[in-house]
C-alpha cells in the first residue's frame, strides 16, 4: 500500500506539472486564459534563452502584485510564419474555446472587428488615459481607424530594422561600423560576404518572403493597399514604384550565385551562420532582439530605396474578448493589459535585462527614466540612433478589409517574379493586382452574379433528377433481382429477444458514428449555404458559395494538384510497399532485422517527419541531398546530356523552391515514411497463400516472375484494392506535408485541395466556402469509393487456413 501511495503521489505531481501554467492557483482565484502570439505567451520555468527570462519575469511580477488574479495560456496550435501566427486564435475561436484575452496584429485588425471578437476599450481607457501615453501615432492612427474606437491596447511597439553579423563583414574586408545605407550597397556587401562553400548568403529574408518585401516595397515608395474614398481597401501593387521594389528583389535572388536566398527557416539559419545580413525588429523596449551575442550583432535601418528610408513599424497588442461579461473578470483583464501596457512592465524588462547583463541593448531613454544612467555610455550609439530613426520612418503593414490575405498575393508575385526572371514585371504586377482585389473586395457584380445563380440553378437541376433517375433505377432493379439471405437462427430463439440484444450491441455504434459523422457532415451541407460567422448570425446565401468554388481558378488548380499528388503517391508510394514485402519475405537472414529498420518511421509523426526532410532538402550545395545527387549528376547525368547535346542539369537544387521538383519533394517524405509499416500487412497477407501452390508451381517448372504473376498478386488482389481505396481518400485530403515543407508554394505548385480548405477555414474565416470545397472534394471521394466497394462486394473472403 505504501509502495501505490508513493506511486500516487508522483503521478500528482507530474500532473500538476503538466497543467496550463506553472503558477500556483487557488480555487477563488480569477483564471485569465490568455492566447499570445507567437512567443508572447508564458515561458517555462526551465526556458535559458534570455527573451524567455525577461518575459517570464514580467507575467511573475503581475501575479505577485495581483494576487486572486492568475494568467493561464490558453493554449491550443500553433504555426510558425508571418502569416500563419493568427491561425491558433482563429481556430480556438472557431471551435468555441474562445480566450479571455488575447494577441492582435494589424493585418487581422479589421477582420477580428468584422467578426465581433474585440470588446471596445473606450470606456476602460476614459477611467485611465495613461494606458496609452507609450503609443506610437503611427500605431494610435491604425488603432482608430475602423469606427474611431480603440479595441486594442498596444504591449510592445515595433520597427523593422537591418541586422547584420559584424564578424562577418570584418572577414569580408568591410568596415562593420558602416553597414549598407542604400539598395546598391546592400547588394554590393552581400555578395562581398556570400559563400557558397559554406552554405552562407549575404542577405536573407524569411519564408514566405512578402512579409518582410514589404519594408523594400516602401522604401520605393509603393504600398501594397490604398483605401479609397468610399473606404473601399483596394490593390495598390501595379504601380512603377512597386516594380522598383520586384527588381531589387530579382537582384538579390537570381542569378547563379544570387548574394540572397528565401529562408526556409531563418531563425536557424542566423544561428548556423549561413545569413550575414537579414531583416527582423528591433522594439521600444530592447534595441536588439537576437539570440547571438551582442558582440557580433549590428543594427542599423533599413536601406533606403528610390524614395528614401521607410520601413514596417507594427506593434503587439492585447485585446478583451466580446465574450468577456463578467465585471471582476473584465477588471482582471484590464488590470493585466494596463500592467503590461505600461511603465511597471518596461522597468521589469529594464531590470531584468540588466541583471542578465544586456544592459547595454535596453533603450537609453528607459535607463534613464529608471536610474540607470550609469549604463547611458555602454549603450552602442548607433544602436540607439537606428531605433529612434525606424520608428519617425515607420510605416503601418497593410490593415484595411481582409488584409490578412495580401501577403499570399505577394508571396506569388515574388515566387513568380523569382522563377521566371524574364517575365515583364508589369504582367507579374497586373496579375497581382486582380488577385489581390478579388481577395480584398470578394465583389461580383449583379448582373454578372444574376448569370451566375442561372447557371448553378440549371445545374444543381440537372444532378438532382440524374440522382434521382439513379435511385429509381436501382430500387426497381433490387425489386426485380431479391437477394435471397438464409437466415441461420437456432430453431427455438425468441426472435424478439434476439432483435432488443441486436439493437442494445448496435446502439453505441450508430450513436457514436451518427453523432461524430453525419451530424457533422449534416451541419456542413447547412454551413455550405450560408455565409456563415463565428460570432454573428449566418445569413442565407444559396448557391454563391458553390459558385465561387467554380469560379475560382485556384480551386481548380487546387484540385489538379491534388490529382498529380495522389497520382504520384500512387505510382511511386502504393506499390513500395508490395515489392518490399515480397523483398522481404524472400531474403534468407535477418528477416526480423530489416522488418523493424522498415518499420521504425512509424513510431514518429508525419509532421516531424517532414520538419527532418525539410532540413534533408536544403538547397545550397552543403544540403544533405544535393552532396548526395550532386555527384551522381555531376559525373553520370551531366555527362549523358552533353551526349545527346541537353543542357546540363544544375548539382545544387532547389527541391521546394522549383515548381517542377516541389510536388515531388512533397510526395516523397510520405513514401519513405509508409513503405515499411504498409509492407507489414502485405507480408501478413502473405502468409496465407498456400506454400503446395508455390511448390506445385515448382514442379511445374515456374519461374520466379511467373509465381508472382499467376500466384502471389491474385493472393494480395482484395488487400490492394483495398489499399488502394484508402490511399486514393488520404491523398485527397493529404495537407500535412505540403503545410510543413511547401505551404503550398512555389506559384501554387504543390497547394492541394485540402490546403485550400483549411486556410479558407482556418486563416480567412470563409467558412462557406470552405465548406462548399469540402462538399466538392468529398462528392468525387464518393464516387470514386462507390466504385471500388462494388469490386470489393463480388470478391469472397474467408478465413485464412494454415
Amino acid at each position: 500500500m505504501g509502495a501505490r501511495k508513493r506511486i500516487l503521489a508522483f503521478l500528482g505531481v507530474v500532473l500538476a506539472s503538466l497543467g496550463p501554467s506553472s503558477f500556483a492557483q487557488s480555487d477563488g482565484d480569477i483564471v485569465i486564459r490568455m492566447l499570445p502570439g507567437g512567443g508572447y505567451g508564458i515561458p517555462p520555468k526551465e526556458s535559458t534563452s534570455i527573451t524567455a527570462q525577461v518575459r517570464r519575469s514580467v507575467f511573475e511580477a503581475f501575479h505577485r502584485s495581483h494576487p486572486g488574479v492568475r494568467v493561464v495560456n490558453a493554449g491550443g496550435l500553433s504555426f510558425s510564419g508571418s502569416n500563419l501566427d493568427d491561425s491558433m486564435f482563429l481556430m480556438s475561436m472557431a471551435g468555441d474555446s474562445s480566450p479571455d484575452i488575447f494577441y492582435v496584429n494589424f493585418r487581422q485588425y479589421y477582420t477580428f472587428l468584422e467578426q465581433g471578437f474585440c470588446r471596445s476599450l473606450d470606456d476602460l481607457i476614459a477611467k485611465d488615459p495613461d494606458v496609452m501615453a507609450r503609443c506610437n501615432p503611427t500605431v494610435k492612427k491604425v488603432l482608430t481607424s475602423y469606427d474611431g474606437k480603440v479595441y486594442a491596447v498596444p504591449f510592445f511597439q515595433v520597427a523593422t530594422a537591418l541586422y547584420y553579423r559584424r564578424d562577418f563583414f570584418r572577414s569580408a574586408g568591410l568596415d562593420p561600423d558602416k553597414p549598407p545605407k542604400t539598395w546598391d550597397e546592400l547588394v554590393a556587401d552581400a555578395q562581398k560576404m556570400t559563400d557558397p562553400k559554406v552554405g552562407r548568403y549575404g542577405f536573407a529574408l524569411s519564408s514566405p518572403p512578402g512579409y518582410q518585401w514589404s519594408n523594400f516595397l516602401y522604401a520605393a515608395g509603393g504600398e501594397s493597399v490604398r483605401q479609397d474614398a468610399n473606404g473601399d481597401w483596394k490593390s495598390a501593387i501595379n504601380t512603377p514604384a512597386a516594380g522598383k521594389a520586384v527588381e531589387f528583389f530579382r537582384r538579390l535572388m537570381v542569378g547563379e550565385n544570387p548574394p540572397g536566398t528565401v529562408s526556409k527557416d531563418l531563425n536557424d539559419d542566423i544561428r548556423r551562420g549561413k545569413a550575414a545580413m537579414w531583416l527582423n525588429y528591433t522594439n521600444d523596449v530592447l534595441l536588439q532582439q537576437s539570440e547571438l551575442p551582442p558582440s557580433v550583432i549590428g543594427i542599423a535601418r533599413v536601406p533606403a530605396g528610390p524614395a528614401g528610408y521607410s520601413n514596417e513599424v507594427n506593434a503587439g497588442m492585447w485585446a478583451i474578448s466580446s465574450r468577456v461579461t463578467d465585471p471582476a473578470k473584465l477588471k482582471a483583464c484590464w488590470d493585466f493589459i494596463k500592467f503590461f501596457a505600461g511603465d511597471e512592465a518596461a522597468k521589469i524588462n529594464t531590470d531584468k535585462c540588466i541583471e542578465l547583463g544586456m544592459g547595454n541593448l535596453v533603450n537609453p531613454s528607459w535607463l534613464k527614466k529608471f536610474g540607470y544612467t550609469d549604463l547611458l555610455a555602454q549603450v552602442d550609439p548607433a544602436y540607439a540612433e537606428a531605433n529612434d530613426e525606424l520608428f519617425q520612418t515607420g510605416h503601418p503593414e497593410p490593415y484595411g478589409k481582409n488584409c490578412q490575405q495580401v501577403y499570399s498575393v505577394l508571396d506569388n508575385a515574388l515566387d513568380r517574379a523569382r522563377l521566371n526572371p524574364k517575365e515583364p514585371v508589369e504582367r507579374i504586377l497586373a496579375a497581382a493586382e486582380s488577385e489581390m482585389n478579388d481577395k480584398l473586395l470578394g465583389y461580383t457584380p449583379p448582373e454578372i452574379m444574376a448569370r451566375q445563380r442561372g447557371w448553378a440553378t440549371g445545374i444543381l437541376s440537372v444532378i438532382c433528377i440524374a440522382l434521382v433517375s439513379l435511385a429509381i433505377y436501382f430500387v426497381r432493379r433490387a425489386r426485380a433481382n431479391p437477394v435471397h439471405f438464409v437466415e441461420r437462427i437456432p430453431p427455438g430463439t425468441d426472435r424478439r429477444k434476439m432483435r432488443r440484444f441486436m439493437t442494445v450491441c448496435l446502439a453505441p455504434a450508430v450513436i457514436t458514428i451518427a453523432v461524430w459523422s453525419y451530424y457533422p457532415l449534416a451541419r456542413g451541407l447547412e454551413i455550405a449555404f450560408q455565409d456563415y460567422g463565428i460570432q454573428r448570425p449566418p445569413r442565407w446565401v444559396g448557391l454563391d458559395n458553390f459558385i465561387g468554388v467554380f469560379t475560382q481558378p485556384l480551386f481548380y488548380k487546387s484540385l489538379w494538384n491534388s490529382v498529380v499528388y495522389v497520382s504520384l503517391t500512387l505510382l511511386i508510394g502504393f506499390f513500395m510497399p508490395i515489392f518490399l514485402a515480397l523483398a522481404l519475405n524472400e531474403i534468407p537472414r535477418f528477416k526480423v532485422l530489416f522488418r523493424t529498420i522498415f518499420y521504425l518511421p512509424a513510431m514518429t509523426s508525419s509532421i516531424v517527419i517532414a520538419f527532418v526532410w525539410r532540413q534533408f532538402y536544403d538547397k545550397s550545395p552543403s544540403g544533405l541531398l544535393n552532396s548526395i545527387v550532386g555527384p551522381v549528376i555531376e559525373y553520370v547525368v551531366n555527362p549523358l546530356f552533353h551526349l545527346v547535346g541537353h543542357a546540363p542539369w544544375p548539382t545544387a537544387n532547389d527541391w521546394l523552391g522549383d515548381p517542377s521538383l516541389a510536388m515531388f519533394a512533397v510526395v516523397l517524405p510520405g513514401i519513405w515514411a509508409g513503405a515499411g509499416p504498409g509492407s507489414i500487412l502485405y507480408l501478413a497477407a502473405l502468409k496465407n497463400i498456400a506454400t503446395e501452390r508455390y511448390e506445385a508451381a515448382d514442379l511445374d517448372g515456374a519461374n520466379w516472375r511467373q509465381k508472382i504473376r499467376y500466384i502471389t498478386l491474385p493472393g494480395l488482389k482484395p488487400l490492394i484494392l483495398i489499399n488502394l481505396l484508402g490511399v486514393f481518400i488520404a491523398g485527397f485530403k493529404a495537407m500535412e506535408n505540403v503545410f510543413v515543407l511547401t505551404m503550398g508554394g512555389p506559384l501554387n505548385s504543390t497547394r492541394t485541395i485540402g490546403l485550400e480548405v483549411w486556410q479558407n477555414a482556418f486563416m480567412y474565416l470563409k467558412f462557406g466556402y470552405a465548406t462548399a470545397a469540402a462538399w466538392v472534394m468529398g462528392s468525387i471521394l464518393i464516387g470514386f469509393t462507390l466504385v471500388q466497394i462494388r469490386s470489393l462486394l463480388k470478391m469472397r473472403f474467408s478465413t485464412a487456413r494454415s
